[in-house]
């Protein structure tokens, strides 16, 4: 059992454009996504109201907006590359990296979540 103050990063519903799909119409244009990300901190307690006391949700938001970057084939390898990056904190303990394509289907969204710890 884990114990401790917790802290969360929260990130949700962050629209962007992406390169991702497995289709050839999918190659040759971005196409709606949204990212939400939810980061728990090891165990710790913020002690003064300062950013180096915490995990700046500055990096994440700019590994998002760096996803049209590269093609990404599927939404878990999008999704895990995330993961990465946030994992790649050594405050990180676990974190929840949903993504979702907007165009999909009329109907609705599709999309993976997924959720990797230290």
């Amino acid at each position: 059992m884990t114990t401790g103050n917790k802290t969360r990063i929260l990130i949700r519903d962050f629209v962007t454009q992406a390169r991702i799909g497995i289709y050839p119409r999918e190659h040759e244009a971005p196409q709606a996504i949204r990212v939400s990300v939810d980061i728990t901190l090891k165990s710790y307690e913020i002690l003064r109201d300062r950013i180096e006391d915490t995990l700046s949700y500055e990096g994440m938001v700019a590994a998002i907006r760096d996803l049209p970057k590269q093609h990404f084939e599927l939404v878990e390898t999008m999704a895990e590359h995330l993961a990465g990056y946030a994992l790649s904190d050594s405050r990180v303990e676990c974190v929840m990296v949903r993504v979702e394509k907007l165009d999909v289907y009329p109907e609705g969204t599709v999309g993976t979540e997924i959720l990797r710890y230290r």
